[in-house]
């Protein structure tokens, strides 16, 4: 039962239904006090109520068997039985005086002795004639009871329908949007227990939005990118096709090639974006040393470093470890390593550093180049941004990517310039 309405329609008749059933038992219980006190009343009022023995009839035939009657019974100071009311229903004689409750032939009965004028008189009272009183007393009582209960069902089943309206309205406002539409839901007039749900559901729409957003000016920013590569190896590749000698091809197909490895680099850097973007859920973290994945990329670019005859210089410290996706944070290290490297010009130094400060894990790559001016390391971070006169062969993502998986592990990401001469200092700091 998946219905809200059913089941709080089920549990509050289920709850009448056991209120109704203590209410019966506690009119039934309270009945029955009063029955006793009544009923004890009147036994003893016939017992003292009773003439003397040359009044009474010696035994009396039985006309009729009531079993609602009372059965009295009159003794003479010997035991002799002077008087019977129902001979068939006679009881034994019990001394004792006063109030008090038997058991004869399997049935309870409630007894009033006492002596008068020489007299033992017997006034005895079947049980279930109470407890007959007590029980009708209480049905009539709960009668009405289950007379309202049909009608509260409705009245429950109509009041919970039109407090649950304003759910089925959100429902059918959500139902009825184009997939674009990501404006927020009407919040005004909700009930306190909706209205934290609509508020919920208007931030997911907002993030929804965002990331939307994002996601076509990426894709917008990427038809633009790879229009002008593509368009270039297309005409190279017609150059190549009118080539007529063999040094002329060969001149020819290199520049191709060329513009093959910028494209495929570019589709790279383009997909390592679009999996580097802040997701609406937090990736899955693992715990990484980033001393030793620093020194693992270094590794790797060991042979391009060398080809620019840059020394790779690393100062790590051992077993930093910080909270995040190895292979997130090998690219963020692999991207600042090539950029330091390219950017740099020959036989300069570039200096990889992983070291552990109060509370946090701070790495560090800092190069000889050119460096960035302050007025533009804001702008190095948008996508396909190169700076003019860059002679470096680039997609103008590798920082915009860094950016991204700093993001994702809350990170932050600094730009400084090289305080031992021109360069580059950039620094990204982790929460260990």
């Amino acid at each position: 039962m998946n219905s809200i309405r059913q089941r709080l329609l089920l549990w509050l008749i289920v709850g009448m239904l056991i209120s109704t059933g203590i209410a019966g038992l506690s009119m039934y219980l309270l009945a029955q006090d009063e029955a006793n006190e009544l009923f004890d009343y009147q036994i003893k009022q016939i017992a003292l109520s009773l003439p003397g023995s040359s009044q009474l009839p010696v035994v009396t035939a039985d006309d009729e068997d009531p079993e609602e009657d009372n059965v009295i019974q009159v003794w003479d100071a010997q035991g002799k039985p002077l008087f019977v009311s129902y001979p068939s229903r006679a009881l034994p004689r019990y001394v004792a005086t006063g109030l008090h409750t038997v058991n004869y032939r399997q049935q309870p009965w409630r007894l009033y002795n006492t002596q008068r004028r020489g007299q033992f008189i017997q006034v005895a009272q079947p049980m279930t004639v109470r407890e007959e009183l007590a029980a009708a007393l209480a049905l009539r009582m709960l009668m009405p009871f289950f007379v309202l209960i049909p009608l509260l069902a409705g009245l429950i089943w109509w009041s919970v329908g039109r407090s649950l309206r304003p759910m089925q309205d959100v429902t059918t406002a959500l139902a009825t949007r184009h997939a674009d539409a990501m404006q927020p839901l009407d919040e005004t007039d909700l009930p306190q227990e909706i209205k934290p749900m609509v508020i919920a559901l208007n931030q997911l729409l907002m993030r929804l939005d965002q990331a939307m957003q994002s996601q076509r000016a990426f894709v917008a920013d990427a038809a633009h990118e790879l229009r002008s590569p593509l368009t270039a190896l297309k005409l190279q590749l017609q150059l190549t096709e009118r080539t007529s000698g063999d040094e002329q091809r060969t001149i020819a197909f290199t520049k191709l090639n060329q513009r093959v490895d910028r494209s495929i680099h570019l589709v790279q850097q383009l997909l390592t974006l679009a999996r580097s973007e802040p997701r609406l859920e937090q990736a899955q973290f693992t715990d990484v040393d980033l001393s030793a994945l620093a020194y693992e990329v270094a590794q790797d670019f060991m042979p391009l470093a060398e080809a620019h005859q840059t020394e790779l210089r690393l100062e790590l410290q051992p077993d930093v470890r910080v909270s995040g996706q190895q292979v997130d944070l090998r690219t963020l290290i692999s991207n600042l390593v090539d950029n330091a490297i390219r950017y740099s010009s020959d036989g300069s130094q570039v200096r990889l550093c992983v070291a552990r400060e109060t509370g946090h894990a701070v790495l560090q790559v800092i190069d000889n180049g050119s460096g960035i001016p302050a007025d533009e390391r804001e702008r190095v971070f948008d996508r396909f941004y190169r700076r003019e006169g860059t002679e470096v062969i680039g997609s103008g993502l590798g920082l915009a990517i860094v950016r991204n998986i700093a993001a994702v592990h809350h990170a932050d990401l600094e730009l400084s310039d090289n305080s031992s001469g021109s360069g580059l200092v950039v620094t990204v700091i982790f929460p260990l």
